[in-house]
């Protein structure tokens, strides 16, 4: 399905531009799909920008968040995105696997599984 409104198209690639600049330069193909809806990409690009600013919490910990909540709710892309966010802005392994045995801890292995097989962590030989 794809949205036909030349008008409403030409709406959303106006935010989907003003998102890759508030993004720094990149936006994801989910980003692209909110196309179909102007004011859906409107709703992220506000929510992103709200979430940008004013903040208390450093960027390291933020990602880490932001990953927990991935994680937590079975979010790949959310889990992903954030977890190389975080690394980017000074998280170490460790921080990250102390992160996993948080929502084991609290969400159980029914999280911890998928967790696991879709963060790019290397395998321990035996």
């Amino acid at each position: 399905m794809k949205q036909e409104n030349l008008e409403k198209l030409a709406q959303s690639r106006q935010f989907l531009a003003q998102l890759k600049q508030a993004r720094g330069g990149s936006i994801m193909d989910s980003h692209r799909k909110m196309g179909n809806d102007p004011m859906l990409v409107k709703a992220f690009l506000d929510g992103y920008k709200d979430n940008a600013s004013d903040t208390q919490i450093p960027r390291k910990y933020r990602e880490l968040i932001v990953m927990a909540i991935g994680m937590a709710t079975g979010t790949d892309t959310t889990m992903k995105v954030h977890a190389r966010l975080a690394q980017e802005n000074g998280a170490t392994v460790d921080d990250i696997c102390e992160v996993i045995r948080i929502i084991f801890f609290t969400c159980g292995v029914t999280k911890l599984l998928p967790i696991l097989e879709k963060l790019d962590l290397e395998p321990v030989e035996d």
